[in-house]
């Protein structure tokens, strides 16, 4: 199917209509947001296509333009072309359509934003990642693990390209959203970002850019940020061996009062032995006459009941029996 709304045209299986159609009612609402944040006017002119899985989102693509095996969603910035799988590669679960949708308009709205200037990779993708509210736990961990191990990318290793390595991939993505939101965090950063789209739109080179409206040089920001980082994450092993042992004490306290219980309920039972055995083992009481007063009929039923007999009950008055009813 192919549709058009306003200056989007959107592609999609028909099989796919009605998520589709719930992707263009968020799509609008996504790209105004995402161009609000970049600060700019831009033209709002794309060309969605929605595939099933990634294979036919490879068909979808231009031609001789092979795909990351690990994308659920691509875009081709300059041509306003954006492409989405249904289906995430090597799984058969749907992706956060929405949060992938978005991810691919800032990339898209970035490039018109800085009018095609030459944008590091880092860059590109940490907006995207931070527009689109893509930060997990994951990520975090990912980010603790390689500044404590001391296997941080730099930035220019990141400039061009990102590694091929699964592992390396996820890092680069992490770091990137973390520098691009240490671009972004303080109430004056809103600001100083969009002067530097601003600046990029000019024609500035990006680390001319940076210098311009933040006043310090690209480098002198990525030492403040790897600083931040080591003492933000710094402290988390201390934190997490001071944690493990709060709950290995706090599991032998459990443990230990797991048996106390087991003990005190074993003594109560064997106090209670104790102090049933007399009257268990006592012999029955010698049987006494009944008569007619409320007290020997007690009398008599407490006797009949405690020798179990399940009987109709009766009384013996004058030398004949009645049945009580």
């Amino acid at each position: 199917m192919t549709a058009r709304e306003g200056q989007v045209r959107w592609t999609y299986p028909l099989s796919a209509t009605d998520e589709v159609n719930a992707l263009r009612s968020y799509q609008r609402a996504a790209w105004r947001k995402v161009v609000s944040e970049l600060g700019a006017e831009v033209s709002d002119e794309l060309d969605i296509r929605v595939a099933l899985n990634p294979e036919q989102m490879q068909q979808l693509a231009p031609p001789k333009a092979p795909l990351p095996g690990y994308a659920d969603g691509i875009a081709f910035p300059k041509t306003g072309l954006v492409l989405l799988t249904l289906t995430a590669p090597e799984t058969f679960f749907r992706p956060d359509m929405n949060r992938v949708l978005t991810h691919e308009l800032s990339h898209v709205a970035l490039e018109r934003a800085a009018r095609g200037a030459a944008l590091p990779r880092w860059f590109s993708e940490g907006v995207a990642v931070h527009q689109a509210g893509e930060s997990s736990l994951m990520r975090v961990e990912t980010l603790w693990n390689a500044t404590f191990r001391g296997k941080l990318l730099s930035l220019a290793e990141l400039s061009n390209a990102f590694p091929s390595s699964h592992n390396q991939i996820d890092l680069a993505y992490a770091q990137s959203a973390d520098f691009v939101g240490f671009m972004l965090d303080g109430r004056d950063e809103r600001g100083h970002f969009q002067a530097l789209l601003r600046e990029l739109a000019r024609g500035r080179p990006f680390a001319d850019a940076v210098q311009a409206t933040y006043n310090v040089p690209l480098s002198y920001l990525e030492r403040e940020w790897r600083g931040g980082l080591q003492r933000h994450y710094g402290r988390w092993p201390v934190l997490f061996m001071g944690l493990t042992f709060v709950w290995v004490i706090g599991a032998v306290l459990l443990g230990i009062a797991f048996v106390r219980a087991r003990l005190r309920h074993r003594a109560t039972l064997r106090r209670w032995a104790i102090e049933e055995a007399p009257i268990l083992s006592a012999p029955p009481p010698p049987p006494q006459p009944i008569g007619a007063t409320q007290s020997s009929v007690d009398e008599f039923f407490d006797n009949r009941r405690a020798q179990g007999d399940s009987g109709v009950p009766t009384v013996v008055h004058d030398g004949q029996h009645h049945t009580l009813h």
